[in-house]
């Protein structure tokens, strides 16, 4: 028993209503995740219960990607997250949201970026120029793409250099390469 608990549909602190609260029951880590390499950072929980969706609550569903589906490099993306609005700041009072592109392995490998650390498990996205990122305090949120009506989830915030740093955009789990990975645990936590 977990006494983690996760807050939706709040979008600031102190929390303003309506929001909902609900405890956590479990959660699966991946079993080859390794805080020195930051390859396989995916997490699930499983809540005690469900989430309300409806718009008063400011509560929705994201989907995940198709499986093999592919989101070219330049497509835009929103981040969001509690997190620092600078290196080593402290956790944001209001949750935040930026646009970022999302930038090929081929591109984040080269030497002068992230010099072949990118795995396929690992997707990148921001600018080489620098200027916007995910910072502390924001991992495990979303990188997230507008497909028409429809918000797929292409990567959960993982890791990078500083934050919004010139050739040092954010790394993100690449969530297509976690689906299989997602569905079992699902099945194993009746979901």
């Amino acid at each position: 028993q977990h006494s983690t608990r996760i807050v939706g549909g709040n979008s600031s602190r102190p929390g303003q209503f309506p929001w909902q609260s609900l405890a956590v029951q479990s959660i699966v880590h991946h079993a080859r995740y390794k805080d020195t390499a930051l390859d396989y950072d995916i997490a699930l929980l499983k809540l005690a219960k469900p989430l309300v969706f409806n718009g008063s609550s400011f509560v929705e569903p994201i989907c995940l990607p198709n499986s093999g589906e592919e989101f070219a490099e330049g497509s835009v993306c929103w981040i969001s997250g509690w997190g620092a609005t600078e290196d080593e700041g402290g956790s944001s009072v209001f949750l935040r949201s930026a646009k970022v592109a999302l930038i090929s392995t081929k591109t984040c490998n080269r030497p002068e970026v992230y010099r072949g650390l990118i795995s396929p498990w690992m997707i990148c996205a921001g600018y080489l120029e620098g200027g916007v990122d995910s910072c502390q305090g924001d991992s495990g949120g979303p990188l997230a793409f507008e497909d028409g009506s429809v918000w797929k989830l292409v990567g959960a915030t993982s890791w990078g250099r500083g934050c919004a740093l010139r050739n040092k955009p954010g790394v993100y789990t690449r969530i297509t390469q976690s689906l299989r990975w997602i569905h079992q645990q699902m099945e194993v936590l009746g979901t």
